[in-house]
């Protein structure tokens, strides 16, 4: 096999790009192989070779071009764990959120087979954490929540300091309970200014979405304890206070006090992301003096 096939055709041509700006496939060769191993005319690409070559084009961004050298790496030997783990990473890159078309949902169909295989081949703790995050977020994005609500907890296990997981549960029980609130609300015929009223509404909303919105509240004010300026979290710990506020219309206090939680915290998201735009500001160079 000649050293070139090892690269898809694309790597190859951004290879060129990053050499200098220069169009010279023999300087994008030795771009290419210097973050690979060399593979001489007639010599058979091993597994290493092939992993090295999907690096390189997932690095360019060549996402299918690196699912091809990750496939063809586990037919080399299926015992590469990193490699699957790879493959499904490649593969999750090219699915887009949101987007419900049957091919784009067959690659997150496709990455959450490849990481589950991951999964089942024992790996270590490291690469187990690294299939499961990716896992759960895609099944969100499907709407598979269950499975997604199993994957961050598993991972919290995993990381049980890493703020993002407790939080991303948490959306997951604001959005459970949000499309019950939304249900009943349709129900009554509510606009948007108004909040339920009727008691008997009351009473059924909040024995669907109870336990998830308290176990949504203790989870994000979990995720904020561990990152102060989590200012994403706040914003979803107002959106929860406002889900118990909606099923409280018989107890007003109670719905009074959580009204005024949820805009406290929208305050606080806000100030916080005025602190880190400022941060950020800051550490920028001055601009050169005319």
């Amino acid at each position: 096999m000649h050293f070139v096939t090892l690269f898809s055709k694309r790597a190859f041509l951004a290879a060129i790009e990053v050499a200098g700006g220069r169009r010279s496939w023999l300087v994008a060769t030795i771009i290419l192989l210097a973050s690979s191993c060399q593979v001489l005319p007639g010599q058979e690409s091993t597994a290493t070779d092939e992993m090295h070559a999907g690096v390189v084009a997932y690095k360019f961004s060549d996402y299918a071009g690196a699912a091809e050298h990750f496939r063809a790496a586990l037919e080399i030997d299926p015992r590469l764990t990193q490699a699957r783990l790879f493959l499904a990473t490649s593969i999750a890159q090219q699915y887009v959120a949101g987007d419900d078309s049957a091919a784009n949902v067959a690659f997150a169909l496709e990455a959450i087979a490849q990481y589950k295989q991951v999964l089942n081949s024992e790996p270590g703790e490291m690469t187990e954490y690294k299939a499961l995050v990716p896992l759960a977020s895609l099944s969100f994005n499907l709407k598979h929540f269950e499975d997604a609500r199993e994957y961050y907890g598993k991972a919290v296990v995993l990381k049980p300091e890493e703020a993002s997981n407790y939080f991303n549960i948490g959306v997951i029980d604001w959005t459970e309970a949000s499309q019950n609130r939304m249900k009943v609300r349709r129900e009554l015929g509510l606009d948007e200014s108004a909040m339920i009223s009727k008691p008997e509404a009351c009473v059924s909303l909040r024995a669907q979405n109870q336990q998830k919105v308290e176990d949504g509240i203790t989870r994000i004010q979990k995720a904020i304890e561990l990152q102060p300026d989590f200012d994403d979290a706040m914003g979803f710990l107002n959106l929860l206070y406002r889900e118990r506020a909606e099923y409280e219309c018989d107890d007003p206090e109670a719905r009074k006090a959580d009204l005024k939680a949820a805009d406290k915290w929208v305050d606080k998201a806000v100030a916080a992301k005025k602190a880190k735009a400022d941060s950020t500001a800051a550490e920028k160079p001055a601009p050169n003096q005319p």
